[in-house]
């Protein structure tokens, strides 16, 4: 049995402004700004990177044609 965590207070506070979201318009609307959102801190953190020279033009070629899925593991049922 997989043990529950407790949630973040980050989760917390959105799913406490969540409640007040009765409309689709509305969902549709706060997941375009969360989009957004994870989108610009995405962008920065990969320009943070490509300025410390982590990231380099190399670097992202290697990745050309690489298999990255995490492989499935049996699920014991005992």
């Amino acid at each position: 049995m997989e043990k529950i965590q407790p949630i973040s207070r980050g989760q917390y506070e959105v799913l406490n402004m969540l409640s007040c979201i009765n409309r689709e318009d509305d969902v549709r609307a706060l997941k375009d700004i969360l989009v957004k959102f994870l989108n610009s801190r995405l962008q920065n953190e990969i320009e943070r990177l490509w300025d410390s020279g982590v990231l380099t033009d190399d670097k992202v070629s290697s990745w050309d044609g690489e298999h990255m899925r995490t492989p499935y593991r049996p699920v014991d049922n005992e």
